[in-house]
C-alpha cells in the first residue's frame, strides 16, 4: 500500500456471508483492514500466481526465521557479552575500579 492522501471513496453493500469471506480473506493476505484488502484486489494489485505467491510467502518466512535467530543471538550477547559464567566483561570491572585477580 502507498501512503497517499486518499480523497474519494467508494461504497458498496455485502452480505454478512460476503463480508466474512473478505475478511478472511484479507487476514490472509495481510491486508490492514477489509477496506485495503478490497482496493488493493480491485485495483489489480493481486495478479500474481498461487506459485508466486508460495514463492513471496516463503521467502518472507525465512527472512523471518534469519531475523529471529539474529536477534536471539543478540538478546544472548546481551546478556552474556563474553561468555563467562556471571556473564560480566572483564573491562567492566576494571572500569569499577576493581583490579584483576592477579593484582591483589
Amino acid at each position: 500500500m502507498s501512503f497517499r492522501r486518499m480523497t474519494r471513496m467508494v461504497s458498496f453493500r455485502v452480505s454478512q456471508d460476503e463480508f466474512e469471506r473478505l475478511r478472511k480473506k484479507s487476514e490472509a493476505q495481510g491486508a490492514r483492514s477489509v477496506s485495503d484488502y478490497a482496493r488493493f484486489a480491485l485495483c489489480g494489485g493481486l495478479n500474481i500466481s498461487d506459485g508466486q505467491q508460495r514463492g513471496a510467502f516463503h521467502e518472507l518466512s525465512q527472512g523471518i526465521e534469519k531475523l529471529s535467530l539474529e536477534m536471539r543471538r543478540l538478546f544472548d550477547l546481551i546478556e552474556n557479552p563474553t561468555g563467562t559464567p556471571n556473564g560480566h566483561h572483564a573491562v567492566s570491572s576494571k572500569r569499577n575500579g576493581a583490579g584483576d585477580a592477579n593484582s591483589q
